[in-house]
């Protein structure tokens, strides 16, 4: 693409010299990854933590010695001084990549004495696989449980300490699931049937008529598993899920089950040159919503994509709506998943990302395609005002309650600026249910405010922070839906200025290190909030940005993602993305 030059009759000779230069290669660098089809991929992190748990599922696999050792060759380059592993190669320890990666060295010895002495101190001085996994995890069983069975199948601890969850229960009609207070997140129940089955196989109860019911009701839960099984054969397109559920089934005596084929083969088709994998195949839908959601806030769209460019980006996301219900989790048609892969699940913060993203890419408001995406969010709702990401109900584990940051999305996506409700294309008795469900959901965030003015987000978090909550992220996307005219906003902006390190940059909390992800954020809500582009507060921010960019245009990643359960990652994209949108709104306020 042709070197890119800033248009003076746009204002953008008015802006610092150092911050011109900065947005002008930052656009260039989201253009080069932006790809022939008119999307952007992005690139996951890779995983210590999904290397070990395909190598547990891949463990005694004939001809696959290549790929294992592979794999233990990236294990051995990141391993931290402490002698365990984190989710990322740039993340702190934690017990859960530790003790899989230690299941892996059990069933294959690829670890060296060294590396496994460390392991085995680091898990040891967590309280082991048992205790350690309780005090982190709670009653939450989704990811605590796969974890225990990697440990039982490696010979680490008894069967009988893999808690029997209750795959029978995955017949139950969706819609009562959560009536049912499952002990493991919506997203997870293939690990459910296939992790149950396991369990059932090694240590079955000793209550005859409940083993003689589960035994009957097998079968079926493999069926309606084999369902929810993509073409690709990863559950959710995720590997440790998919090899969880491939290793459940061995351990089950079913290892030649087309559930684990499939689940065989998309492990070793995820996996990279380097032997490692990352926790997803990648999240372009969501990539693409955030590129677009940048260049948009920066004034760069129509600069840095012309109307043919703007156009194919629009057609591919218009073509990933889900135009028939999903038999994941029952949604109905109308929503938008993370990628566009057959494992993709719709849920509100693709959907409310992606309706926005339209919105900046010229589609009408009263589209079908926008139609339909609002109304399936209005459906969407809990009853307590707030958005969950996947399923309506479901409130008793953390990852499928309502959240802030999902809550305040999906009021932008129902809150089109300039466009009055009777023209947004939906019924006219549905315009009552519109503006009661944006009241809902603002009342369900003033009631869930922090104290202190912040919000707690879902699916982000702050390793640095002592509850690993991510209060930047909750709070900016709070002030993107309401500014600083709700007393809600107004709070959080304030929280917001008080949080920023004296070296102009944010982290996710007071006290954390400052990432370009959280930074960029945070410089577009403070301007957003109507702060001034002169003001101190936002002149330190930018100064801190322009200064780590790296000599490409992007910047440093920083794990502060979570992904099935608390397991964390990083996005190459999203500091790309977050800063681009910061800097750009200084641009457009000058």
């Amino acid at each position: 693409m042709a070197h890119l030059l800033f248009p003076i009759e746009q204002g953008f000779c008015d802006v610092d010299a150092d911050v011109k230069r900065s947005l002008e290669r930052a656009v260039q660098a989201l253009l080069e990854k932006r790809n022939a089809e008119g999307f952007w991929e992005g690139r996951l992190a890779s995983s210590p933590l999904a290397a070990g748990v395909c190598i547990c599922a891949l463990a005694d696999e004939p001809g696959l010695h290549v790929q294992v050792s592979k794999a233990f060759s990236y294990l051995a380059k990141t391993q931290n001084a402490d002698g365990g592993w984190g989710d990322t190669e740039i993340s702190k320890s934690n017990l859960a990549a530790t003790l899989l990666v230690a299941s892996a060295d059990a069933l294959c010895h690829g670890l060296s004495d060294e590396q496994r002495r460390g392991a085995k101190a680091y898990i040891d001085a967590l309280g082991g696989a048992q205790e350690g996994l309780r005090r982190i995890y709670g009653k939450d069983m989704t990811f605590q449980v796969p974890l225990r069975m990697a440990g039982a199948a490696a010979g680490l601890l008894p069967w009988n300490k893999v808690d029997a969850l209750p795959f029978e229960l995955a017949l139950v009609p969706r819609g009562l699931m959560g009536a049912f207070r499952l002990p493991v997140v919506s997203y997870a129940l293939p690990a459910l049937v296939c992790v149950g089955l396991a369990r059932h196989a090694k240590a079955p109860t000793w209550f005859l008529p409940w083993r003689w019911l589960r035994a009957s009701v097998a079968e079926k839960a493999l069926t309606f598993t084999h369902c929810l099984q993509p073409a690709s054969g990863g559950f959710l397109e995720a590997t440790p899920i998919t090899a969880f559920c491939l290793l459940g089934l061995k351990a089950a005596g079913r290892g030649e089950h087309p559930i684990a084929q499939s689940a065989r083969r998309f492990i070793l088709e995820s996996q990279r040159p380097d032997g490692s994998w990352p926790v997803e195949v990648n999240l372009s839908i969501w990539n693409t919503t955030r590129a677009i959601d940048a260049l948009a806030a920066s004034g760069w769209m129509t600069v840095a994509l012309n109307e043919k460019e703007r156009n194919r980006t629009r057609d591919w996301l218009l073509a990933q709506q889900t135009t028939t219900g999903h038999v994941y989790s029952d949604a109905k048609p109308g929503g938008w998943g993370w990628n566009h892969f057959s494992g993709s699940v719709p849920d509100a913060d693709d959907t409310s990302g992606a309706i926005l993203a339209l919105r900046h890419l010229g589609v009408a408001e009263n589209h079908p395609s926008l139609v339909a995406g609002k109304r399936w969010l209005l459906a969407l709702q809990n009853p307590n005002g707030g958005w969950p990401t996947f399923c309506r109900g479901w409130e008793k584990l953390p990852f499928d309650r309502s959240a802030p940051d999902l809550t305040a999305h999906a009021l932008r996506a129902l809150s089109s600026p300039n466009v009055n409700d009777s023209d947004s294309g939906l019924d006219a008795n549905e315009l009552p249910a519109l503006a009661t469900s944006r009241t809902r959901g603002m009342a369900y965030l003033t009631k869930i405010q922090k104290k202190d003015g912040s919000f707690a987000p879902l699916w982000f978090g702050c390793e640095q922070a002592k509850d690993e909550l991510n209060y930047t992220y909750g709070s900016t996307h709070v002030i993107f839906a309401t500014g600083r005219e709700h007393p809600t906003g107004a709070a959080a902006l304030e929280w917001l200025k008080r949080i920023q390190n004296a070296d102009g940059s944010f982290g996710g909390t007071a006290g954390s290190r400052g990432s370009a992800e959280e930074t960029g954020l945070a410089l577009r809500a403070l301007l957003a909030g109507g702060e001034k582009p002169d003001a101190a507060g936002c002149v330190s921010a930018a100064k801190w940005l322009v200064e780590h960019q790296r000599a490409d245009g992007s910047w440093d990643p920083a794990p502060i993602g979570f992904y099935f359960a608390v397991l964390w990652y990083y996005e190459e994209l999203y500091p790309l993305c977050y800063a681009l949108g910061g800097l750009g709104r200084v641009q457009t306020h000058v």
